[in-house]
């Protein structure tokens, strides 16, 4: 049996009292993201239906759920009373796992489901897979004839040309010499032979720059999407990014 291909793991806490910033002092340790109750967002000022603390472990690929269970709870507080009093908001650790296989399997040690156990969390499985589907790319160039075309990658292809958590941009420049003129080029080649026409595409997955060395200074050093400086979005972009960080 294979090992998952990805995971992904949240500690989540809801409820429609919840403060994030008592939250935060009593667990020791900040969310990636959180709001209170009637709080608006996104771009039709929808309100927040209840208060959310969330706490996401970096993807892993191949799947690690005992390297994100012990990133999560590694920042937070081991006192249990603490915990307990938190009871009423029922934590749960949400897990997604994502697999390339029909047959694809993990398993949690000792130390994980007691961590788990003992702070009276929950743990919730989402299975998402195969992922059969090819990766979108999109093409940035000088593009005289205006094309910015979009390819299709493997998973694998995907994630030797953006192998970084949550990497969305690269530069070619970069991927090439990361790993080599040779590799580089057996890739691409590959991707090429598999355009996609965009009203086909079915969201863009990443964002691959050519002879964009004069413009390097403006992508985020992460090469994420949901980094870039607020400069240079408009305020409808800041909110979306950092509710995605």
């Amino acid at each position: 049996m294979a090992v998952i291909a990805e995971t992904l793991a949240s500690l989540r806490f809801y409820g429609d009292d919840l403060d994030p910033e008592a939250l935060t002092r009593q667990l020791g340790g900040p969310p990636s993201k959180s709001w209170r109750k009637g709080e608006v967002f996104g771009a039709k000022r929808t309100a927040r239906r209840t208060g959310a603390w969330i706490l996401n472990a970096d993807r892993r690929e191949p799947g690690d759920l005992d390297g994100q269970i012990d990133e999560i709870f590694s920042k937070l507080t081991h006192d249990l009373s603490v915990w307990r009093d938190l009871a009423g908001y029922r934590p749960d650790l949400f897990v997604g796992l994502m697999l390339e296989q029909s047959n694809e399997g993990i398993e949690l040690n000792g130390k994980s489901l007691s961590l788990l156990a003992d702070r009276g969390v929950r743990l919730g499985l989402d299975v998402y897979g195969p992922l059969s589907r090819l990766r979108n790319i999109q093409i940035v160039d000088g593009a005289d004839n205006a094309t910015f075309s979009i390819f299709q990658a493997t998973n694998e292809e995907f994630h030797e040309i953006f192998p970084g958590p949550g990497q969305d941009m690269e530069i070619s420049e970069d991927f090439a010499k990361r790993v080599g003129e040779t590799r580089s080029a057996q890739i691409l080649q590959a991707i090429w032979e598999r355009p996609i026409l965009k009203r086909d595409a079915k969201g863009i997955d990443g964002t691959l720059y050519y002879n964009t060395e004069r413009k390097r200074h403006y992508l985020p050093s992460s090469k994420r999407e949901v980094d870039f400086d607020d400069s240079a979005i408009n305020s409808a972009q800041r909110r979306l990014f950092a509710e995605n960080r």
